[in-house]
């Protein structure tokens, strides 16, 4: 789709459409429960609306484009490294030992990843190096929104915190694009159809609802961590979609993270027992 529209009108459909397929279960969710909405809250849920989608997916994209789908994912998963940060300076959510020594595993593999990328100042890509300064970028600002969103999620509901902050999001960007004179429009082929509604329906409305149903379980942290399957995950699909080939010391950098997401895993079993 980078092919035929603007990361600015990707980022807009993809979360006005997310936002008002979940709109309705977002209203009959504040009508049983009772939640109480004024202007103070639709304002906080609309700043983080702005830095969801108006800053930090508007960055993603940008670094799709200009750089490689596969090292993209790879650099965003460095989530749980910010998130660590955010959550024990604002929810003074505890960080021990095995959680900094995860982090640090996952890190590892992360600067191999990057240290391995052979196609840096290949002219395949727009520009890499700039694709990779807005994945670190966008890592950062969404680990922002993940811990600011688990505060706002307990007070105004999952359906509707997320509802509102999609929306309100596109609504601004879609100002902006207006502003900026961006053209939105998409040739309405089957396949542009379909990857547009995936987009908005899964990526941008499904997705988030479970990564943050998962949040309310387990800490904002322990919920990051399993940002570390993407480089794996992220890899296979960019190969079989993309043709886009990681070498083998990035390939030996995906093992570290996934040991550093094992980690994780058995020691969330271990506190249970």
């Amino acid at each position: 789709m980078a092919e035929q529209m603007t990361p600015y009108s990707i980022t807009a459909w993809r979360f006005l459409i997310g936002g008002l397929v979940l709109l309705p279960f977002a209203l009959r969710d504040v009508a049983k429960k009772e939640i109480k909405v004024n202007a103070s809250s639709m304002l906080k849920l609309g700043l983080l609306g702005i830095l969801n989608v108006v800053i930090s997916m508007l960055l993603l994209q940008f670094a799709i484009q200009y750089g490689k789908a596969s090292l993209t994912a790879v650099i965003v998963s460095m989530n749980p490294l910010f998130v660590s940060v955010f959550a024990h300076l604002i929810l003074k959510e505890r960080v021990n030992k095995h959680h900094v020594l995860s982090l640090v595993l996952g890190a590892l593999g992360l600067i191999v990843i990057v240290l391995g990328e052979k196609d840096i100042l290949q002219s395949t890509f727009q520009n890499l190096p700039f694709g990779i300064v807005f994945a670190i970028l966008a890592s950062i600002t969404f680990a922002l929104y993940t811990v600011l969103t688990k505060k706002a999620i307990a007070s105004y509901g999952n359906l509707f915190t997320n509802s509102f902050t999609f929306l309100s999001g596109a609504v601004i960007l879609t100002i902006i694009n207006m502003f900026l004179k961006i053209d939105m429009s998409f040739e309405l082929s089957l396949s542009n159809v379909l990857i547009i509604l995936y987009l908005g329906v899964f990526v941008s409305g499904i997705a988030y609802i479970l990564y943050f149903n998962a949040m309310e379980a387990l800490t904002a942290y322990k919920t990051s961590l399993y940002f570390f399957l993407k480089p794996a995950l992220a890899s296979i699909l960019a190969y079989l979609f993309l043709k886009e080939m990681l070498s083998f010391v990035q390939i030996v950098g995906i093992i570290f993270v996934m040991l550093a997401l094992s980690r994780g895993i058995w020691q969330k079993l271990y506190e249970r027992n």
